[in-house]
């Protein structure tokens, strides 16, 4: 039966070549579409590597206009008042790095031997608590670092340990990164720029309370908590600071407008690829619907010859899927030079799934909508097909 198709597809291919070009661009606009819908889908599953629910953010004045000892005083004052209120679990500092803030501070140093590249952010020891985040190996910054006179102690991520460090335990070791820096900790990850972001090498410094860069108040309130709490908290911290200058922010409400720039063009590629499926299903059943009404005498000469009403639904379906295969290899043919020659930024990985799952779907649809239509044929009668034929 399979030659007999490649003869049938063969002897038709005047006009089984409309249908092949048709399946081969569909597969092309699936491969192009599909390869930056996965490439951030799979984005978005990596962990963010801090909380972000129930969490807001606090942009103060500008403090370099107090001396050292009043920044810290009314850090601590903020602290306490603040962690008093009812609904307040913890608070912390850090500098204007900050998440989803488009703030960045990046350095290298290649004193070591090899270049160093990271980004910094600077921050208080209680904001691994206060953020969640995930120390993975060592600990995070407490007291006892501010009395450091030798290194200066730092958290990195784990993407910075596998990039620089494979397979080490650089725990309590010592990197050469605009100084001697003492590696005390690791963390899951911190992509502070947004869910839709890579994985970057990432260092966190320890600031002193008294340092004019930490701008910036983290506070982690408790599950459940209302906007309408905004307003007690404004009072309370304008009260303390005597200033109404400084900007509260939900913090979740920061992710959500960060990453509203990808998940449009996301959710337009998705809409473009329902479009194209529909499309494609629409034309393969008005193509096999006219195949069936032209070819009935052939129909009825095979079943009045003994064929039975499975073979000619299987020579229906089989047709149509091997010209689809056909179409869908050629496809591949021209995919599968992006990754191999890297034609694009995209990972590999990405464009391999793209080209699994767009084969997947075209041929699915075909399936799906050559089932009716052959089925239908193969209930022609054959006395009615000869004599209409």
């Amino acid at each position: 039966m399979i030659r007999h198709i490649f003869k049938l597809i063969w002897n038709k291919k005047s006009s089984n070549f409309l249908m092949l070009l048709e399946i081969f661009l569909s597969f092309i606009v699936l491969f192009v579409s599909l390869s930056f819908v996965i490439y951030n889908y799979r984005l978005l599953n990596k962990p963010l590597g801090f909380e972000s629910q129930d969490r807001w953010m606090v942009y103060l004045n500008d403090m370099s206009e107090l001396d050292s000892l009043s920044r810290g005083q009314l850090k601590e004052t903020l602290e306490l008042e603040l962690e008093q209120m009812d609904r307040i679990q913890q608070i912390a500092f850090g500098n204007y790095a900050a998440p989803f803030s488009g703030n960045n501070s990046i350095s290298g140093d290649d004193s070591g031997g090899f270049l160093i590249r990271s980004k910094l952010a600077t921050v208080d020891i209680n904001f691994a608590e206060t953020m969640d985040l995930q120390v993975t190996s060592g600990r995070f910054f407490d007291d006892r670092d501010y009395a450091n006179p030798n290194y200066e102690p730092v958290i990195v991520n784990q993407f910075f340990m596998d990039k620089y460090f494979p397979e080490k335990n650089m725990i309590d070791s010592i990197i050469v990164f605009s100084g001697d820096k003492q590696i005390i900790g690791v963390i899951e990850g911190y992509r502070y720029n947004g869910e839709f972001t890579e994985e970057e090498p990432m260092m966190l410094q320890l600031g002193h309370p008294r340092d004019n860069n930490l701008g910036v108040m983290y506070i982690d309130l408790q599950p459940g908590t209302t906007a309408a709490y905004e307003e007690a908290v404004n009072k309370k911290i304008a009260d303390i600071v005597q200033d109404e200058s400084f900007i509260i922010l939900n913090l979740e409400d920061q992710r959500k407008q960060n990453s509203r720039s990808t998940w449009i063009p996301i959710i337009a590629l998705i809409s473009i690829c329902t479009f194209l499926c529909i499309n494609v299903a629409l034309g393969l059943f008005g193509i096999l619907w006219y195949n069936i009404n032209k070819r009935k005498g052939e129909i009825g000469l095979r079943r009045a010859l003994g064929a039975h009403t499975t073979d000619i639904t299987k020579q229906f379906i089989l047709e149509i899927i091997f010209l689809t295969a056909l179409a869908v290899i050629l496809g591949i043919v021209f995919a599968i030079q992006v990754p191999l020659l890297k034609l694009g930024p995209l990972e590999p990985i990405n464009l391999y799934y793209a080209i699994a799952l767009s084969a997947a779907i075209i041929l699915i649809i075909v399936t799906v909508c050559a089932l009716h239509p052959s089925w239908q044929a193969s209930k022609i009668h054959p006395a009615i097909a000869l004599h209409d034929d």
